[in-house]
């Protein structure tokens, strides 16, 4: 059985120094204390670690293959992104690849264990769970690495998402100024971060506007269109919501089905703006998110990552913008009591 090939964490424990001073002494920084870079290249020869050297080339001007992770191939939102990474990779003298995990863990750790073997240059990933992914492949072989649109808890990593809480409150403003007052949000399941964090935005903002909202304003699904058809059938059958705000795009999908042909229905406030919510009758007011942007800021922060890992990891949050359509219209009379929500207005770096 093939021994496991030392990494640049190896090297650093050896040293008794950090990954990043292993790093600087590696890519001939010159800053480096000579007693430090001694200890280091020691260490390198002892372990027998070798540098990617596609990672060096790249910081060197020569061209490198990067990867996109994302869990869904057929989801508009995750293909957005990669297309956007594709094409500011293109400009930097990359090479793609692309993998999908299913949303498995066990695909997304069978993939992790290809790119390793691959000595990818970089990843851009959209991680399967934000408690169990484990990154540990990826960043013990030294390659950068930027997250996008969901955590992986304890990860010091890059990090480009959507402002999710900004998002929810924003459906709740929306809903509340043109007359609603009984909501229900659709929400995926709660580990997953970037549908929990908008479902409680979306109740924090009723609150502050005096509505009584709890866990009976609050459905699961499983991210897909089958669940958001199910919990809309369920919102109509109890009768008592005036809107319902789903919080991401393939059970919006769902739960417009749902309300297909019906003359008395909630309003629907839907996740994400693709071509069917325009077309469709009525036409969806959607919680628009900066999709494209999403994926040029994860690739050109791949890229600063590349060239310079040593780089204190960063996070950068993108605002949504809510697109009004036929499903929103006031249903009632505005000037009902009780104060409209309160949403941030700062730009997002």
């Amino acid at each position: 059985m093939a021994s496991r090939r030392p990494t640049i964490m190896d090297v650093a424990r050896t040293a008794g120094v950090s990954s990043a001073t292993v790093s600087r002494v590696i890519n001939g920084a010159p800053t480096v204390d000579k007693e430090l870079s001694r200890r280091v290249r020691a260490a390198v020869r002892t372990t027998g670690y070798v540098p990617n050297a596609m990672g060096r080339s790249l910081r060197r001007g020569g061209s490198a293959q990067i990867a996109v992770v994302a869990p869904d191939a057929e989801n508009p939102y995750f293909s957005q992104i990669t297309t956007e990474v594709e094409r500011i990779a293109r400009g930097q003298n990359q090479s793609v690849l692309i993998a999908h995990t299913e949303e498995d863990l066990e695909i997304e750790r069978t993939c992790f264990a290809q790119l390793v073997g691959r000595q990818v240059s970089g990843v851009v990933l959209i991680p399967v769970d934000r408690t169990h992914t484990d990154l540990s492949p990826l960043i013990e072989a030294d390659i950068p690495l930027v997250l996008v649109d969901r955590w992986v808890e304890g990860a010091s990593t890059d990090l480009v998402a959507t402002d999710n809480v900004d998002a929810g409150r924003q459906a709740a403003v929306h809903l509340h100024e043109r007359g609603f007052r009984r909501p229900v949000v659709i929400a995926g399941p709660p580990e997953l971060r970037t549908t929990e964090d908008r479902a409680t935005g979306f109740l924090q903002a009723w609150r502050g506007a005096g509505v009584e909202v709890g866990e009976q304003n609050l459905l699961r699904g499983d991210l897909f269109l089958d669940s958001g058809r199910s919990a809309m059938q369920e919102i109509l059958t109890g009768g008592e919501a005036d809107c319902v705000y789903v919080t991401n795009n393939r059970m919006s999908a769902g739960a417009f089905e749902a309300l297909r042909g019906r003359t008395e229905a909630p309003a629907l406030l839907a996740t994400d703006d693709d071509l069917w919510t325009r077309l469709v009758t009525p036409s969806l007011s959607v919680v628009s998110q900066p999709v494209r942007g999403t994926g040029r800021a994860a690739a050109r922060m791949l890229g600063q990552r590349m060239a310079d890992p040593d780089e204190e990891p960063s996070t950068t949050l993108l605002r949504s913008k809510i697109i009004e359509r036929e499903s929103t219209r006031p249903r009632v009379a505005r000037g009902q009591p009780g104060p409209a929500p309160t949403v941030r207005t700062e730009q997002s770096p």
